[in-house]
């Protein structure tokens, strides 16, 4: 490894796909014409928001107008708090969890109150865990006015099961209640919860993007299902005058390529087993099961600075995260097999030259 595998810097730390979105989207920007890029939508005057939500509402049994699309899950993220959370209220957020979760409430003079994930196995493999009991403890303590769980969760890569949320939600109808699912489909495809819940909490709202399954983050669409309580916030984040044309067509394009996003999972999939298998083999690692993109990686705290100088020598950058919650860990994003093999390989040749 004395010569640079990669000439270009590999960006292994924002959880961005690296083998990109299906063949068929390339072929579609080929088409485009005045049609999506000098004229506004039309689909407004149909009734609907745009072909992408109608699409999505057909497929799921919604109406059309319980569909919110967004420039990605920040953006409904972003709208949800502005629009509901008054000065004073609080967010009910995980601790160990992304960092603008713990922003976004201050921007409109609000505050957060955190749950704690515990650890597991899963597996035979080291997770982090949903704690209901807390949760719920937590919850019925403070009242929160919103509620916000990711599954998977970013960082820690864990889910909440089926089963868990049904019990929280059930505690939480007083509260407006976010699922961030930005990483469906790396952990299941599972679908047949949406509607039953939605129909069950119309406060509940859940979020899903363009940007991470299918690859087209720099499109800036993401998607949300949306409870009947919250029409104030359907007629919000409506714009009548549509959506971007072209990104919305890549994401229809996308979204009728399943079989590609399927292949690309099985590898990203079959490259984390090899990642547990063997972070375990060295001394003071703790790979964390992952139901998304990425993995969270403890590692000795004392090899951190040494290790990132290293790897951006070699032309690798992974998360090397330094938060209240995290202080000893990384997230590694998955990259092809090629990049997860070599970052592998680079570790380990650190391991033995610095004899950590």
């Amino acid at each position: 490894m004395k010569d640079l595998k990669y000439k270009t810097l590999q960006y292994l730390d924002r959880n961005e796909s690296q083998y990109g979105p299906s063949p068929k989207c390339y072929e579609y920007l080929k088409t485009v014409g005045i049609e999506e890029l000098a004229w506004y939508s039309r689909d407004f005057s149909r009734g609907v928001k745009s072909k992408l939500s109608e699409r999505i509402a057909k497929d799921f049994g919604f109406r059309e107008n319980q569909i919110i699309v967004s420039y990605g899950s920040e953006d409904i993220l972003k709208q949800l708090i502005h629009r509901y959370l008054s000065r004073g209220e609080k967010v009910l957020i995980p601790r160990e969890a992304w960092w603008y979760y713990k922003k976004v409430a201050y921007e409109v003079g609000g505050f957060n109150v955190e749950y704690p994930m515990k650890k597991g196995k899963i597996d035979g493999v080291d997770s982090f865990l949903y704690d209901l009991d807390q949760m719920i403890k937590i919850y019925e303590r403070e009242r929160p006015r919103v509620v916000i769980i990711a599954s998977p969760n970013n960082p820690t890569g864990n889910m909440i099961s089926k089963k868990d949320l049904g019990k929280f939600l059930d505690v939480c109808r007083g509260a407006i209640v976010m699922i961030d699912e930005a990483y469906w489909g790396f952990g299941s495809y599972d679908n047949s919860y949406v509607k039953p819940y939605l129909d069950e909490f119309p406060n509940l709202i859940i979020c899903r993007t363009f940007s991470k399954y299918f690859a087209l983050a720099g499109t800036r669409m993401g998607f949300s299902f949306a409870g009947n309580n919250l029409e104030e916030l359907k007629g919000y984040t409506t714009r009548y005058l549509g959506y971007n044309l072209v990104s919305e067509g890549l994401c229809l394009t996308a979204y009728d390529d399943m079989k590609y996003y399927e292949k690309v999972t099985k590898l990203m999939q079959e490259d984390k087993e090899y990642f547990y298998k063997e972070f375990k083999k060295l001394k003071g690692f703790t790979p964390y099961k992952s139901f998304a993109n990425f993995m969270l990686v403890d590692m000795p705290a004392g090899i951190r600075k040494d290790l990132d100088k290293f790897l951006k020598d070699r032309n690798l950058l992974i998360k090397f995260l330094d938060e209240e919650a995290f202080k000893t860990e990384s997230r590694i994003t998955l990259g092809t097999r090629e990049q997860n093999y070599y970052l592998m390989e680079s570790i380990k040749e650190f391991i033995k030259k610095t004899k950590y």
